[in-house]
């Protein structure tokens, strides 16, 4: 009995040990469901010059703004030794040019029209790189993606599992304000 209770004990240890591993890349290892978000301040505008009845000129300008959150969905892949592989539909992507096409400025008082916002459908962006975790479980992430960006992310690994399940993921802008958040969940 004494002999079962110590292999018990042992066996718990063991199974305890691997739960509570010091983070490294191989914790990350799988695919994980994705999900990110970016939110945008867009403003749009046209302008147009007018004469008033003296024969002066003024210029009118017309347009507006909008706050608009950009989401995106797919799978990345951790390969357990620094790589990382995956894709994403990207939705909401503001089209300045379409936007500002909707913009009817007008001499004539309420004839002009400050247009509206316009967004593209629906894009597959996929991408590549590399992720490097330290043993406080934060780490960084550089991906190049089909679209011709090459963004760099911070990680945060959750739980203490050897493969951690959860990652929080977040961009910065160069005025260190978030700019891109979101996590992943091992599928």
């Amino acid at each position: 009995m004494k002999k079962m209770l110590f292999a018990i004990c042992l066996l718990l240890v063991a199974v305890s040990a691997s739960f509570a591993a010091t983070p490294t890349d191989a914790s990350l290892k799988g695919s994980y469901s994705l999900q990110l978000a970016s939110i945008h301040l867009e403003q749009w505008s046209a302008t147009i010059n007018c004469s008033n009845p003296g024969g002066g000129q003024y210029t009118l300008s017309f347009g507006g703004s909008t706050v608009d959150n950009q989401p995106g969905l797919g799978v990345i892949t951790f390969d357990g030794k620094g790589n990382v592989t995956g894709s994403a539909t990207i939705y909401g992507q503001f089209d300045q040019n379409l936007t500002t096409a909707t913009v009817v400025p007008s001499c004539t008082p309420g004839g002009g029209s400050n247009g509206n916002a316009v967004y593209d459908p629906p894009m597959i962006a996929t991408f590549t790189g590399t992720y490097s975790i330290q043993p406080t479980g934060q780490g960084t992430m550089n991906l190049a993606i089909s679209t011709g960006d090459t963004n760099t992310f911070v990680l945060e690994l959750a739980g203490a599992a050897a493969v951690r399940t959860t990652v929080f993921i977040v961009q910065f802008d160069s005025n260190n304000r978030v700019e891109v958040s979101g996590s992943a969940v091992l599928e």
